[in-house]
């Protein structure tokens, strides 16, 4: 139900269409989607290299690496696409805080609970830099992944929420849970703040979820051709734009040796917040 599983299914069906498209005569070319959770990366460091297998990862994980905690290198696999990079909101419950002033002055008077979905992925690591660049003082509190998260928002277990912005969509929509922050240079959201206008303009890029499409190191050619064909074609799919667009979700045409360019680029930032990150993680 979070961001990763929502983008591999919208995909799933058009890259269907096109692989079958681009390989006149062929009946298979279906896209199963698995929930693996983290061995889903040592499963794909080892799979074959034909094409049959592919998963999607964002920057996070090479924060193991850099902890000494990650038993595969991240940035062998083969980089197909960089589909999506997701705004980073802080939200509330509906019935929880009204505005980020009201958080701010909490904090003045006690511990303020921050839901941030798996431990040492995108949100927890986003909130761990939130904390450090904002000089917000949340008690950051992990989760089996984002859907458990909002539960506890919800219950009122915790007070705020770190969230990508398409996987907190439908609750904002329903009503259910408030913006109260966004990390980017605008907010959509009424009474929201932004992260720039808060004196921090590329902290949203830097805890953004940015999700890659990617397969086993040394993808044979072949099927490296005809996968990136097969998303290029996905992308620029009517239909698929326009469930983008309804679903607010901002995907990005950026491929292959250009998309792996954008991982290496965090790989670098995560060195320089290591001893940020350490304090929390190790």
């Amino acid at each position: 139900g979070g961001g990763y599983d929502i983008i591999g299914r919208a995909v799933g069906p058009y890259m269907t269409k096109y692989l079958r498209q681009l390989t006149p005569g062929a009946t298979g070319g279906g896209i199963v989607v698995k929930n693996e959770e983290r061995k889903g990366y040592r499963i794909l460091a080892t799979g074959k290299t034909d094409g049959y297998m592919i998963g999607m990862m964002d920057s996070t994980p090479y924060i193991d690496t850099l902890l000494g905690t990650a038993d595969v290198d991240f940035t062998k696999y083969t980089f197909l696409q960089l589909i999506v990079s997701t705004t980073k909101l802080i939200v509330a419950g509906k019935k929880g805080f009204n505005s980020w002033n009201e958080v701010m002055d909490a904090q003045k008077k006690e511990t303020v609970r921050m839901g941030v979905g798996f431990f040492g992925r995108a949100n927890h690591v986003g909130g761990i830099i939130a904390n450090e660049k904002l000089g917000t003082k949340f008690k950051l509190v992990p989760f089996r992944g984002t859907a458990e998260s909002m539960g506890a928002l919800i219950r009122g277990d915790v007070g705020v929420v770190m969230v990508s912005e398409d996987s907190a969509k439908t609750l904002v929509d329903a009503k259910e849970v408030k913006v109260l922050l966004s990390f980017s240079d605008h907010s959509d959201y009424p009474g929201a703040v932004n992260t720039k206008d808060l004196g921090f303009p590329d902290l949203g890029d830097e805890v953004a979820s940015h999700r890659f499409i990617i397969a086993p190191p040394n993808l044979e050619a072949g099927p490296k051709r005809l996968l990136l064909a097969a998303l290029k074609k996905t992308c620029d799919d009517p239909e698929f734009i326009a469930w983008a667009k309804k679903t607010n979700y901002p995907i990005k045409r950026v491929y292959g040796a250009d998309a792996e360019k954008f991982f290496l680029k965090f790989t670098k930032f995560y060195q320089e917040m290591l001893p940020v990150l350490k304090k929390t993680l190790a």
